[in-house]
């Protein structure tokens, strides 16, 4: 070999190593982020940060959690901010013009409204059938707008007969999917529940919500589980933010997440887990209620009469939104400004109007007119007739301003430790449950937040 292929041959080994130690440094610098293989999604219906950051609320789970892992001050709602528009938002990133559930209840006229209990009201693509879609196993308890969900294999969804003499869980027992999922949860985690002892307003339903998530880790292996504690939001609505009551209901929600935990280690689970802890809503506390269809009654655009009526406010927590039998008819919308302007003043001081274009920005329904919002510390109720104002203590969320925002904890298998971040909006969840199982996602309005990945 000559001297000069021998220094030919020498810078070209020279370059290539310094090309290959150029491409190692640039994974230095973006390593690939840690993919957990399971992912639970866990809501606390109308958490609030003061729930973590209190020293004096009983949630050691939530508290430990949070100082090992990740703890968002502030998570924007939807708007309205109320549970079925939020959950959907969850595990669509999308806002309710996108996803198609505006309230809890749809609106159906002059006649009694009826729950979005039905996952195929759902308009986009949710993190369930992304999962599903990419050879992933589902699970779900009792989460709004889930039922009869094609791309759940293990569902416990969120369904209740209006039929108050119906045995509610009889009742729920027959939308639960496979065919006797119930039964086989019961037998192997809960033991018998009854409709008294498992209800809303039961705060040891939340320790049995916890057993059934452990069993479904044991039996299943569900790689993505979405799970929703309730008693906090019944509580909250009756006694307010800070009561006693409030208190136990905390306490009773952070032991059935310790249940959830305490499962993913008994089966070896924990360490391959990211476990994402959020509310749907905040919630605050009022003092006055307003009744703006009892203003529509006064102006005669609205009476008992399912076909005769003109104008109608449907209400959603904390708003009301006018709809319009005719959507076109601007005699009528004319009719209830005139009225809401004809208000004392002391009256209109109580509330603003949110026309439809502000509505439009929101996302919100865009059959709706206007709405009314209530300043902060009060709300609205529902009534027709009788007093238009009623003072009355209790807890409400479902504002269009951000009255009432939620708070997000993660914890786990690809989360970044001791991390304190303050603002991340509602529709960033399902990015970040998509992102830790590897699985492309399209959000129509959340977006990823890489500084909540560990890298």
């Amino acid at each position: 070999m000559s001297y000069r292929s021998f220094i030919n041959r020498t810078a070209g080994a020279l370059l290539l190593l310094a090309a290959l130690t150029g491409v190692s440094g640039a994974r230095a610098q973006h390593p690939v982020p840690e993919k957990p293989k399971y992912v639970v999604l866990i809501t606390i219906d109308g958490m609030r940060a003061a729930m973590v950051e209190d020293p004096s609320m009983p949630s050691p789970t939530l508290k430990r959690m949070a100082k090992d892992g990740i703890f968002v001050r502030r998570m924007n709602c939807v708007a309205p901010s109320s549970t079925y528009p939020s959950h959907t938002a969850l595990v669509t990133g999308a806002r309710p013009v996108h996803h198609g559930i505006y309230y809890n209840s749809r609106f159906t006229g002059n006649r009694p409204a009826v729950s979005n209990w039905y996952a195929d009201s759902i308009r986009c693509r949710t993190i369930w059938q992304a999962a599903r879609e990419n050879g992933l196993t589902t699970c779900s308890l009792f989460w709004p707008v889930s039922t009869g969900c094609r791309h759940i294999d293990y569902n416990v969804p969120e369904y209740w007969s209006l039929d108050r003499n119906v045995d509610q869980l009889q009742f729920i027992r027959n939308y639960c999917t496979p065919e006797g999922i119930f039964d086989e949860i019961q037998a192997n985690a809960t033991g018998l529940l009854t409709s008294e002892s498992f209800n809303p307003r039961t705060r040891n339903r939340e320790g049995r919500t916890g057993y059934m998530a452990a069993y479904l880790f044991s039996r299943y292996r569900p790689n993505l589980t979405t799970i929703h504690f309730i008693s906090t939001d019944a509580y909250q609505h009756a006694t307010g933010t800070n009561s006693d009551e409030t208190r136990m209901a905390v306490a009773a929600v952070d032991y059935g997440i310790n249940q959830v935990l305490e499962g993913l280690r008994r089966y070896g689970l924990m360490d391959s887990t990211a476990v994402i802890v959020c509310g749907d809503h905040g919630f605050t506390d009022v003092e006055k209620l307003i009744s703006p269809n009892v203003w529509l009654t006064e102006a005669g655009l609205l009476t008992d009469d399912p076909e005769n009526w003109k104008a109608k406010f449907h209400g959603a927590g904390a708003t009301m939104f006018l709809y319009l039998k005719d959507e076109n008819d601007t005699k009528t919308l004319e009719a209830v400004r005139k009225k809401l302007a004809s208000l004392p003043e002391a009256t209109r001081r109580l509330f603003r109007i949110a026309e439809k274009e502000e509505l439009a920005e929101l996302g919100c329904d865009p059959k709706a007119a206007l709405a009314v919002e209530p300043r902060y510390g009060v709300a609205v109720a529902t009534n027709t007739t009788g007093p238009d104002i009623t003072d009355k203590k209790a807890g409400k969320h479902g504002y269009l301003s951000p009255y009432d925002p939620t708070t997000l904890i993660a914890f786990g298998k690809g989360i970044p430790a001791g991390k304190v971040i303050d603002n991340i909006d509602i529709t960033d969840v399902a990015p970040l449950v998509m992102e830790l199982l590897g699985v492309d996602f399209d959000a129509p309005d959340g977006r990823l937040r890489p500084e909540m990945l560990k890298r």
